[in-house]
């Protein structure tokens, strides 16, 4: 069985696919961590995106309370 990562184009382990048969990446691309996008609306004509990687939990707690304060 040999299936390529959706990601990064590399082939998926066997013993991975055996463990999740389901899967459509590699162990390094499912590593990654992911980004959270909030907007922030400090101007009521210019709002900015702000993405947050979601391993960093400090930036991300500040991220989600200034999208709420915004609100």
């Amino acid at each position: 069985m040999n299936r390529i990562c959706d990601t990064c184009g590399d082939h998926i382990a066997a013993a991975r696919i055996e463990a999740l048969p389901n899967t459509t990446t590699c162990i390094q691309c499912s590593r990654e961590a992911k980004m959270v996008g909030f907007m922030d609306w400090g101007h009521k004509t210019a709002p900015e995106l702000v993405m947050v990687s979601s391993a960093d939990r400090e930036n991300l707690r500040r991220a989600q309370r200034v999208n709420s304060r915004s609100r």
